[in-house]
């Protein structure tokens, strides 16, 4: 099994969650992007059932600006967005995904974020 996913626009890293009195919530934008995430996904898996076993991830950031600025954001935060988003629908939890390479490039004119997903066959480290 392989699927390439591709989410269209600059890529949003997730928020810590914000507080309001006894509110908790996401900011509007990232409510926004997950939900972007989550219709590419399912457009992509083409109404299949989401994937139960361990899986690899090979995730490729094209951001408006070049990868190291301060403005970037973390790595960790881009995958959480996209991962996130792709629970129950891609996978069942992102904590199936045993192996993820990322990599941050600028791209001004055609930001996106590409992600390559594959069954795992074998880890670094057992």
């Amino acid at each position: 099994m392989r699927i390439k996913i591709v989410i269209e626009g600059d890529v949003i890293p997730a928020a810590r969650p914000r507080f309001s009195g006894r509110r908790c919530y996401q900011p509007a934008r990232n409510v926004e992007y997950r939900e972007q995430v989550q219709w590419t996904a399912r457009q992509a898996m083409k109404g299949r059932a989401p994937f139960a076993g361990a899986m690899s991830a090979i995730v490729k950031l094209y951001r408006k600006y070049r990868p190291t600025a301060r403005i970037y954001g973390d790595v960790d935060n881009h995958l959480k967005a996209l991962f996130d988003g792709m629970n129950q629908i891609v996978f069942v939890d992102d904590s199936q995904i045993v192996l993820c390479v990322v990599e941050k490039h600028k791209d001004a004119d055609k930001p996106r974020a590409e992600i390559f997903l594959s069954e795992a066959q074998g880890t670094f480290v057992d």
